[in-house]
């Protein structure tokens, strides 16, 4: 029987997902956070008792091969053939599962590891709630993604990337500032003078954005926001922009300047080169068991 909470809870980018069971789940955990042992195997107890099949990857079977139901597989396999990724530790570890799900368009249950993290959906302690899921009792939501790609003088596209929560572009290594044009839908919007320049999303507006000074913005309100680092400008605000907004982000070759997605490995900006950035085709859709609110979310996140 559906929970009552679950007819009140609807929200735009909400899914309802009640009809069809989830029989096969992967578990990616990260660990090397310390709960993250502890956590697992709460979670594959669970999953051992009822009709599912369990996936990991193969690195991981030095720790959970004593579970008989478990098929360890290579690469993505274990990601391929499931139904639902079960990403086990913090926001840095959903944001890289989620990257991973949305190449193979799996759904991304996100539990807690450590602190408080605004995409867990269930915590360490919480691992009977996992039965929910398999039973079809949850929904999803879809998070927008952003694309970000470096392209030289002549329109060659010369790396790309999705980006769940931000792309930064900044300076590397010297110490002067970057003189930054931002574009917006090919007219001029705005130059900073800053030691860089945050791209986000919704997701990420509680990143990276937010220690720099910038909005924060509810999940479900499809929005790019562009945000200075240390900018050297009397006019240092946030500029929140239409989900469909297409930017251009050039710099003024006085030092080196690089792009970096979601924290990952940054990538040198060539001379002469700008980003790019755009709302993706793509969306990421988290699993939500509970009726968790994101501003209660928030509210013990800024208090901690």
């Amino acid at each position: 029987m559906t929970k009552p909470w679950r007819r009140l809870l609807k929200p735009r980018t909400a899914r309802l997902i009640n009809e069809v069971s989830c029989l096969n789940f992967a578990v990616i955990p990260n660990m090397t956070r310390k709960n993250a042992l502890n956590v697992c195997n709460s979670f594959l107890k669970e999953l051992s008792q009822i009709d599912c099949g369990i996936f990991m990857e193969s690195q991981n079977k030095t720790y959970f091969g004593e579970f008989e139901k478990i098929t360890f597989f290579d690469g993505d396999g274990a990601i391929k053939h499931c139904d639902v990724l079960v990403s086990v530790g913090g926001d840095g570890t959903f944001i890289n599962a989620a990257k991973r799900a949305v190449q193979y368009s799996k759904p991304v249950l996100c539990v807690n590891a450590g602190k408080l993290a605004f995409l867990a959906a269930l915590e360490s302690d919480e691992a009977p709630l996992i039965k929910d899921v398999f039973e079809g009792r949850f929904i999803t939501e879809r998070r927008m993604l952003l694309e970000a790609s470096i392209v030289d003088k002549n329109g060659k596209t010369l790396y790309h990337s999705n980006c769940v929560n931000d792309a930064v572009v900044s300076r590397s290594g010297n110490i002067r500032l970057m003189k930054l044009k931002i574009a917006c839908n090919k007219a001029p919007l705005i130059t900073y003078s800053a030691d860089g320049v945050i791209v986000s999303t919704p997701t990420g507006s509680t990143a990276y954005s937010l220690s720099a000074g910038g909005p924060v913005v509810e999940p479900d309100i499809e929005s790019i926001m562009i945000t200075p680092v240390c900018s050297h400008t009397l006019f240092s605000r946030s500029i929140v922009l239409r989900a469909n907004s297409f930017l251009e982000i050039s710099h003024d070759n006085s030092g080196e300047a690089i792009l970096s997605c979601d924290g990952e490995k940054a990538v040198l900006i060539p001379p002469n080169a700008s980003v790019e950035v755009r709302r993706s085709e793509n969306y990421v859709e988290f699993i939500k068991v509970k009726p968790d609110k994101f501003i209660d979310i928030l509210s013990k996140k800024i208090s901690v």
